[in-house]
């Protein structure tokens, strides 16, 4: 095997371990935005439909939150123009979640 090939097999290695990473990421977050979201439930279709997830593009990875019902932004924007649980949720992960990446790849 050439050092090109390890190279490539290593760094395929690696961002398959990162997407790993980032799911369990996603899990925290929607744990998390299920147990914290201000709103009342009347039918807890918005609650449960809550959700995270990683996709990929073009060797890009991208975490998400977002919500499964279509009225969810109207949820969002209820509380005094600012997010009520996506964007909170965020803000309270968002530096811990550079700082595991950022640990990953100083691997």
């Amino acid at each position: 095997m050439a050092l090109g090939d390890q190279t490539r097999e290593y760094l395929e290695r690696k961002k398959a371990r990162l997407y790993a990473l980032l799911l369990n990421w996603a899990g925290n977050l929607e744990s998390y935005a299920k147990l914290n979201a201000p709103w009342t439930d009347r039918t807890s279709h918005a609650r449960q439909s809550l959700h995270g997830g990683v996709d990929t593009d073009g060797g890009q990875f991208v975490l998400y939150l977002s919500h499964g019902v279509e009225y969810g932004i109207w949820l969002e924007l209820a509380h005094g123009g600012n997010y009520a649980i996506v964007g909170p949720t965020a803000d309270a992960h968002l530096p811990r979640i550079r700082r595991t990446v950022i640990d990953y790849w100083r691997d």
